[in-house]
């Protein structure tokens, strides 16, 4: 859980002080949410303006004892290593506690070789979640069809048992994006110069094209254009509906939802420029949860096309995954230039408030789940080491069980999660490669 600031005098104080920031929002109309939110928070750091003015003296030297407590009560390790502190990062109202991540893992026992099988593959990932499971298979993107001038890339099948390829569909445009849901896979792809996005029905079975729904410029969709043509994509499926995200040239973003049984948009919902683009996007029951470049995680109907429970966490959504009764988000948090910590924390959400259930306080970039088990990925510097770090998490406590290190130097780091079974699956699309990371090694498998 996220620390309470009620239980400490000193930090009750710096939290009556704070920005409130984490706000509940009723959904009265598409596009008012997040504007509603914002006029709430202004309105509570006006009132907040001239007790802070007043108490600016007592804040500067209760800051100092704070500073002093709080580095001598979170502690994590044990050994020599439990002398050294966490790092207290607030944000709003909300006061983090982030641990130091190459101690923690280097406590957590490590993956069997024989649980790691590595593939290479020419895969592409343009955001985290470019990876989907669904009839005993594993999807995922390449860019380049070989011996076509026709296609831009496809979307490959891989046997979720042996983790071997089973087969392949070439795609017109370039896919970005994809989901399994109500029986298909479906591919978003998208191309410069090209009008619309395209969102491709494809059949498990058969891997044939079985629909092409086109989202573009007009009401119930935006062009791409420029870079944005392959940033910030996604698709998910909800309780019978096919939900996409995509990022119009502005920095805003478009929600867009299709009927799987008739292949056509029936409504879409604008992010403005200050809330978007999607940064992340996933279902838990009949709630499409998304997660923004500026922080916010909204709940999205899509049987209404409406937008609700507003709450800004962080100043960046990095990763957002659901599955079943679990909804997990990586954030951004402000650290001071020159940091020796990461700014980053991953926390679990109540996915009926959308408030923060617990925080791990650990600094990883990406996070997965299918509802049963959690993954983590990578952190970022000054933890370079850890950018290749893999663990997998107890649902309940969020502490590492097991981890892995894949190879990571430079630029070359892998960057995309998904969760099976049980089994993380791992992309590096500058590698090319697709990693299996089974800490259960009692199954088959490659």
């Amino acid at each position: 859980m996220a620390v309470d600031p009620g239980r400490d005098p000193v930090a009750s104080l710096l939290g009556a002080l704070a920005a409130g920031v984490e706000q509940t929002v009723a959904p009265p109309e598409v596009g008012f949410v997040v504007d509603r939110a914002r006029r709430v928070e202004r309105r509570r750091l006006r009132r907040q303006r001239l007790a802070l003015a007043a108490a600016v003296v007592v804040l500067a030297a209760a800051a100092l004892v704070s500073v002093a407590t709080l580095g001598h009560r979170h502690r994590v390790g044990s050994g020599p290593f439990a002398a050294l502190p966490s790092h207290v990062v607030r944000f709003g109202e909300v006061r983090f506690v982030v641990k130091d991540l190459p101690l923690v893992a280097r406590d957590t026992a490590s993956v069997p070789a024989s649980g790691v099988t590595t593939l290479h593959l020419p895969v592409v990932s343009p955001d985290h979640a470019d990876i989907a499971f669904g009839a005993g298979r594993v999807w995922v993107l390449e860019h380049g069809a070989p011996a076509s001038s026709t296609a831009c890339g496809r979307l490959v099948a891989l046997d979720a048992t042996t983790a071997q390829v089973v087969g392949s569909v070439p795609i017109g445009l370039c896919p970005n994006a994809l989901a399994y849901g109500a029986g298909s896979v479906w591919v978003l792809a998208s191309q410069i110069g090209v009008a619309g996005y395209q969102l491709l029905r494809v059949d498990p079975a058969t891997l044939h094209i079985s629909s092409t729904t086109v989202i573009d410029g007009g009401p119930h969709g935006i062009a791409p254009q420029g870079d944005t043509g392959v940033k910030d994509q996604f698709v998910t499926v909800s309780d019978g509906h096919v939900v996409i995200a995509v990022r119009e040239p502005t920095g805003a973003a478009q929600l867009s939802v299709l009927d799987p049984r008739t292949g056509t948009v029936t409504r879409s919902v604008i992010l403005t420029r200050p809330d978007g683009p999607v940064t992340g996007l996933g279902a838990t029951g009949g709630t499409v949860w998304v997660g923004t470049a500026n922080g916010w995680v909204m709940a999205f109907d899509p049987r209404k096309g409406a937008l609700s429970r507003a709450r800004r966490l962080g100043t960046r959504v990095v990763s957002l995954s659901a599955a079943g009764p679990e909804l997990w988000v990586t954030l951004n948090l402000p650290v001071p230039p020159n940091a020796r910590y990461p700014g980053l924390d991953l926390v679990r959400l109540d996915p009926t408030t959308g408030g923060i259930a617990q925080d791990t306080g650990l600094p990883i970039a990406f996070v997965a789940t299918d509802g049963t088990s959690v993954w983590a990925l990578g952190s970022a510097p000054p933890y370079r080491s850890d950018g290749g770090l893999v663990a997998e998490l107890d649902l309940r406590s969020g502490t590492l069980r097991a981890r892995t290190q894949l190879p990571a130097s430079g630029y070359d780091l892998p960057d995309t999660l998904g969760v099976s079974d049980g089994a993380a699956w791992v992309l590096n699309d500058t590698a090319g490669t697709l990693t299996r990371i089974r800490p259960d090694t009692s199954g088959n498998g490659a």
